[in-house]
Parts: structure tokens; sequence; C-alpha cells
């Protein structure tokens, strides 16, 4: 069995990926592989790579969490931890209590101890780890709902995946009993409530306890045919009915992870226990250090997931946030993490605030200036990412915000700007790196390389994994075309998964018949034989005039624009030109703003921010700088954008404008903004050259 990377492993960065020979047909590029590792495989289970990290690492710290404090409610300023040896015993214990159900028949007639899915609707914290580590034990499926879910969305993918036990806090039952109630979930037949007699753990309920609460609830469940049982109580049915580890096999369903569509219901991608097994060892590839990793991306999306599980394989240990976002910074600063990974919406804004306070007018504006030029021109050179003076004088600063200690950031879930990994890196003196992937390969297919100062590429496939483009002559995209091969990215490993569960079109649509997943991605191979992301195969619109639009590459572009949080680019086949629905980032905008009116905003002002984004001043200065973006990426003259509504009120899940994983629902949006589109398209397109004001 393999189960461990080369003890060294070469990195060219000359040459990142190898293309194999004679493996180039018609349609489509040569097969690249991995130029430092291009034929490593493994046939280990993700239960049997961390069963090895639990027995090395039994008295260190796992799981963490900061505990509630019912005296002065709200979460003490420390973490208390759970050990591998206790999140060992837990797993089993609930795992344990789970088959003990099933054999007793409370899960279902004739249901046997595994092949079965058990639930967990939770934002981030130890049981759900413990819960997804005893189905790996135990041969069961787990799936992982957003927090954000309506009862709708949860309904759906609860009964889909065929669901029996649902874990969640008290804030979800009513729905979920509810759709039981009302027959929709046929198959649930019990629920563990996590916070219930369970004050001193997190919670973002803030651990009350309300007896009369729980009895009501059982009362309900046991009218719908369903028990309610508490975290303690299954603990203690467990202990008492301890049962040996039957784990998964290589083929195994080890969870179903739902692809949050922006349109229709999400697809459920089967996980396999030998696509983690695989993952928690390539990815060791780039990060084999022990570290300390923030949990506070969504569990149910595979991202978060595969994060975790490969800090477990290292030894190393999750802190969990307290729940609410607003106060990551507040438990990033506690727990003090050397991993963080994270998404382009929030380093952008961490990006957005340097870059803010760099365009300050006098001495402190100055000297941040001269700083990172400073550290920008020395990781150019050699990627020295360290400077003696401005990092003690001027950055330890702004990596005390992250908690002082972060050595290794990742971004991943969407495309990033290159820019702004480059000033990530210099002011946090850290790794900071983009990845690529899809729910459907474990988010695992390329990755930068450490020390690669030449950005604008998502890096190389991992060890044994293979990749090629297809040609998409339509979008006028081909292997052949020069200066680089352009198409399609299709790629394969052991982690490449089986297909969509219940739904076979689908499946046949992802997958080709020889086993490459089709992403749906347009890359390009660079001249390090890299990947670089230019397109997406779905994203072409096209304008009145006959003219293809891509979308989601424009939209890419136009997110360099500092100003803005979030931006929906629109255009239809009745029109001939581009409008766009744009939410100002307040920390920029507030300044920007202020100086095209000539009197001072705060950033804190709401009421005023949202005048400004009225004034006909502020929104012509607006998008002139998309129109300085449109020209310095060389956009044709439809790609333009020619008007423009600003508002303050910022896309959410909660608005039913963002999909779990935080992409825009396009559809909805032109609904919901249906109005102001059709005003500016009354209004007719604004010249290019009248959007610069006078100032």
């Amino acid at each position: 069995m393999v189960t461990d990377l080369p003890a060294e492993i070469h990195f060219p960065l000359e040459k990142q990926m190898l293309p194999v020979a004679g493996s180039k047909e018609p349609g489509f590029s040569h097969i690249y592989k991995s130029a430092a590792l291009p034929d490593f495989s493994t046939d280990c289970t993700v239960y049997e790579t961390l069963l090895r990290a639990k027995d090395d690492n039994l008295n260190q710290d796992l799981a963490g969490w900061r505990p509630w404090n019912p005296i002065t409610k709200d979460f003490e300023k420390h973490f208390e931890w759970y050990s591998y040896q206790e999140v060992e015993e837990e797993r089993t214990a609930i795992g344990s209590a789970l088959g003990h159900l099933a054999k007793q028949g409370v899960l279902g007639e004739n249901l046997g101890a595994s092949e079965w899915t058990a639930g967990i609707w939770t934002l981030n914290r130890p049981e759900f780890m413990i819960v997804d580590l005893a189905n790996m034990a135990y041969n069961r499926r787990t799936v992982s709902l957003y927090e954000t879910y309506d009862a709708a969305s949860a309904q759906y993918i609860l009964d889909h995946a065929e669901t029996r036990i649902l874990f969640t806090t008290p804030n979800h039952v009513g729905v979920t009993l509810a759709a039981a109630q009302a027959g929709k979930l046929p198959l649930l037949k019990a629920i563990v409530i996590l916070d219930a007699f369970r004050p001193d753990k997190q919670t973002i309920k803030a651990g009350v306890v309300d007896a009369q609460r729980d009895v009501l609830a059982k009362e309900w469940a046991k009218s719908c045919g369903v028990q309610i049982y508490n975290w303690f109580e299954m603990l203690d049915l467990g202990r008492r009915n301890l049962a040996a580890h039957t784990p998964h096999k290589l083929d195994s369903i080890h969870s179903f992870c739902y692809t949050s569509g922006t349109t229709g219901n999400p697809k459920a991608a089967i996980i396999t226990a030998g696509m983690g097994g695989y993952v928690t060892t390539a990815m060791a590839f780039h990060k084999r250090d022990r570290v300390t990793v923030i949990s506070y991306l969504p569990t149910a999306h595979i991202y978060a997931r595969l994060c975790e599980i490969v800090v477990i394989r290292t030894g190393g240990r999750v802190g969990y946030f307290c729940g609410d976002t607003t106060r990551l910074m507040e438990d990033m600063a506690i727990l003090k993490p050397e991993m963080f990974p994270s998404v382009p919406r929030v380093l952008n804004r961490v990006a957005a605030l340097v870059q803010a306070q760099a365009a300050a007018p006098g001495l402190k504006g100055a000297l941040l200036r001269k700083a990172l030029a400073a550290k920008i021109a020395n990781h150019d050179r050699d990627g020295t990412l360290t400077h003696a003076l401005y990092d003690r004088l001027i950055f330890s600063k702004v990596k005390a915000v992250l908690g002082g200690n972060v050595q290794y950031i990742t971004s991943g879930s969407a495309p990033i700007r290159g820019d702004v990994l480059k000033l990530l890196r210099v002011v946090l003196s850290c790794d900071v790196r983009e990845g690529y992937g899809q729910t459907e390969n474990y988010g695992l297919c390329t990755i930068m390389y450490e020390n690669d100062t030449s950005l604008g590429s998502v890096g190389a496939v991992y060890p044994g994994m293979q990749l090629k483009l297809r040609d998409v002559p339509d979008m006028g995209y081909t292997s052949d075309d020069q200066p680089l091969p352009r198409g399609e990215i299709l790629v394969k490993s052991q982690c490449t998964f089986p297909g969509y569960y219940k739904d076979e079109a689908k499946t046949k649509e992802t997958l080709t018949d020889d086993g490459f997943l089709r992403t749906g991605d347009i890359g390009a191979i660079d001249h390090l034989n890299r990947v670089r992301i230019v397109d997406r195969v779905k994203s072409l619109l096209k304008l009145s005039q006959g003219e293809y639009v891509a979308i989601d590459n424009l939209s890419e572009f136009y997110g360099q624009n500092p100003l803005a949080a979030q931006l929906l680019v629109h255009g239809d086949s009745f029109r001939d030109y581009l409008v766009g629905i744009s939410v100002p980032e307040p920390t920029t905008f507030a300044p920007f703003a202020s100086k095209v009116l000539g009197r001072p905003i705060s950033a804190d002002d709401l009421t005023a921010l949202s005048d400004a984004c009225k004034d006909d001043k502020v929104v012509a200065a607006y998008l002139d700088q998309y129109h300085k973006i449109a020209r310095n990426n060389n956009l044709k003259g439809f790609e333009y954008i020619k008007g423009l509504y600003l508002t303050m009120e910022p896309f959410s899940v909660e608005n039913g404008l963002l999909t779990p994983t935080f992409k825009v629902k396009r559809h909805e949006a032109v609904k919901v903004f249906k109005d102001q589109i059709d005003a500016l398209y009354a209004k007719g397109p604004v010249s290019v050259s009248s959007t610069r004001p006078k100032l």
C-alpha cells in the first residue's frame, strides 16, 4: 500500500508540467502530467491515512472551540481542545450509537449497520468532524448542509440523499420536523440536537438551554415518527454498545457533496473513500508541516473539508470560529493559526484596505507606498518576502490582524488576480498561493508552486494527475492556438468522482468515456507549462449586433476595481451593450466619493454612502474606473460597461442573490434589479469618453 510521497521532491519552476509523448489526438492537446512527480498513485482510503495521524499524535490537540460563558453571555478569549485520542473515542462512540440504532430498527426496517446516510446541518464545530470521522470508521455516508439553506433546499437534499438521521442545532429542528410531518422526508427517523443540555459548548445560539423546548420538540417529533436525541445521549448509547470499526473500502461512498448551482436543484457529487485517500496524500506534495488552521468556510463545501482532512493527516489542529463571521479576526487573534484557507472575496477585501491606506495623502500613505515598492521589487527579483525594517515598522500590524502567525494562505473557489496575490505576499510576509479544482475532483486539480514569482496562473497538476485541453472552436479556442494552446480543461486522477447520485444524464455530460472530468473551464498552457484559466465554456452571451461576450471572463477583469465589493455584468440578445450593478466597498468608496463630491464621507455612514451612490457625478467617476480597467486590458468596445447602478445593499445568501458558495445567482439578480436595468437601458449607453468627471 502506498501512503507516502518521496521524502524529497524537486519542483522545476522552468517547466512545471510535462507533455506525454504521443498523447496528442485530433481536437485535443497533449496530456500533461506533473514534472515533479508524474506517476504517483496510492491505494489507501481516507480512513487509513487519518488513522496513522491519530496513532502518531494521540495526546496532541486536534479540534478546538471557544467556550460560551453564560455569565458574560459571550465567548471566552481562549480555545478549548479535544485531543486526537478524545476525538477518536467520541467518533467510535457516535459510530457505535448509530450502528445500534440501525440494528434496533429505530432508523428504519431491515437497515444494516452501514451504507446509509447521516446528515449534518450546523455551523462549523468539532461535532461535525466527529460525525464525519465516525461515518468513515463504519462505512456510512455523510451529507452536510449549508447553515444558510432555506427549508426547501434543506428538505430536497435530505430527501435526495436518503438521510436516516440528522445532527443539527435547535434553529433547524422546526423546519426539519415540518418537512417530516408533511411527508417530504419519509426516510428520516431521528434527529440529534447538538446544543441540548450543552450550554458550555460553542453555538451561535449562545448555548441557551430550554428544557420545555426540548420536551415539546420530542412530542412533535414523535407525532412525525421521528426520535429526538441529544449529543450526550448518543455518546452514552455508543459507549454502552461499542462496536469494532468497519471502515470504507476504496470505492465506498464517503459522502455526497451538493454543488450549489446558480439555477435548478443542486447535484450530488459522489465522494468516495479512495478519493479522500488520494487527496490527503497528494496534498502533502506541497504542505507537510503540522499546522493550526482556522475553520470558518462552510463545511458543506468541498474546499473546507479538503483543508480539514489534510490538516488532520499532518497531525495539525483545527480551530473552529465562533460562528459569527464579523468576529473572524477576533477568533484568529486568539487562535494564531499558521494556515488560512481563504477565498477571493475575503482576500480582495484585505488587499483593498491596504490599497486604500497606500492611496491616502500625507506621510503615512507615502511611507506605505515606499515600503510596498521595496518589498514588491524584492519579491520580483528573488522571491524574498521579508524586510527587516518595513516588516517591523509597518507590516507587522497588518499581519497581526490575521493572528500574527499566518505562514500559508490558500485561495480557492474562484479566480483571484495576480496583483492581489503579490500584494498579500509582501504585506503578510507569507506564502500565498492559488489552487484550482472542482467539487467533482475533491477540489484538487492544480496548485501554484512555492517560490513561483511569475503570477497569473493556477500552477501545475498534482502528482499522478492527467490534464488535457479539448478544442472549443465555437468560442475560438483550440489546442493548436499560438502562442499558447487553449481549450476546455479535462482532468483525470484518483480523485475524479464516479458521478452524480441518481443523475446518470448529468454524469454522462460531465465524464468522458475515457474517464476525464469536463471542468467547463477554458484554460491555456503557458510558457512554463502551467495552467491559466481564461474563460468558461457556458459564459458566452450574444448581444443584438451578433457580438459574443464572455461574461465570467469580463467579471474577472472588472473585479480589479478596488472600489467594488461585488459586480453583476448584464447583457442580453435584445441589447447592443452591457450594463452593471455594483456594490461599493465602503473602505475605498468613502474617500473616493468624498473627493468627487468635495465633502467628507465616512465609511461607517451608510446613509451618506447610499446618497453618494445616487449622485450622477459619483456614478460617472465610478464607471470611469471600469473603463480604465477595460482600456488597460485591451477590451473591445462592446465589452465596456455603458450603464451603471450603484447600491450599498450587498448580494447575499440571505437575500437570494448568492449561492452558499458566494457565486452570484445571475438570473435571480436580474429579476431583483429589473427596474434598475430597464432604467439604464432607457437612458441609453454612456459614451466612454464622457464618463470622466471634472474634479
